[in-house]
């Protein structure tokens, strides 16, 4: 058995190897289960409620995320979880916010890249801060300045548009996480290639800073192979 994989100064210790892939394998259906519900809800013009299913399932994703952190090496004493979680996984596990971020930066950085990397980080924390605000106004009414604040104010187009992107995002995670092989293939993966990932990632962590368009690129191009089948274990 792998030892446990967690940080002397972490309570609540981070699931082991084998947890943490039935982890993200469990959030990655629960996800699609969540996405398949509001499709249900939309096609009964229920959009506010679909719409606050498709961000609880974009959350699902970014848990999966969040799973795949704590398995990767990295050039670091700890793992990164993100800018709430550091290097405290179960804050990222619990922030909606941190959740969210991984979800839509794997989907917009890697999957439908349609902007500069430098300009989608920077809007990043503000995109997600707003998809948790409008899951929110799907669900429950309001008052802010001086106005009642409904969740009819969640159209059936923005429910449309949200929903579109989750099964996006989705549909490429679970090709590469969900198939019967891959607990395999990632523990294959990391046994033969662990130190130079991780030699990888220190270099790529300058590369971000340096050039991002092209550490984005690289990462893109490593998906796209393990997508197609291209990538071997050799």
């Amino acid at each position: 058995m792998s030892p446990p994989l967690c940080h002397a100064s972490l309570v609540r210790p981070i699931p082991e190897f084998d947890e943490l892939v039935t982890l993200l394998q469990a959030c990655l259906g629960n996800a699609g289960e969540l996405l398949a519900d509001a499709r249900i809800l939309l096609a009964a013009q229920r959009v506010q409620r679909a719409h606050a299913l498709a961000t609880l399932a974009l959350e699902e994703i970014g848990k999966a995320y969040v799973c795949l952190l704590a398995v990767v090496p990295v050039p670091m004493p700890e793992p990164f979880f993100g800018p709430r979680g550091q290097s405290d996984f179960w804050v990222a596990w619990n922030s909606h916010t941190d959740k969210l971020s991984w979800a839509r930066a794997f989907m917009e950085l890697l999957i439908a890249p349609a902007a500069p990397a430098a300009e989608v980080v920077s809007r990043l924390g503000e995109s997600t801060r707003a998809d948790h605000v409008r899951k929110m106004r799907g669900l429950y009414v309001d008052y802010a300045g001086g106005a009642v604040q409904l969740p009819s104010d969640v159209t059936a187009a923005e429910a449309e548009e949200l929903a579109s992107d989750v099964q996006a995002v989705l549909d490429v995670s679970v090709q590469v996480w969900c198939h019967d092989g891959a607990r395999e293939r990632l523990r294959e993966v990391l046994a033969l290639h662990g130190e130079a990932f991780a030699d990888m990632m220190a270099k790529a962590s300058t590369a971000v800073s340096v050039d991002a368009d092209a550490a984005v690129g690289v990462a893109s191009e490593l998906l796209r192979r393990e997508l197609s089948g291209e990538l071997s274990g050799d």
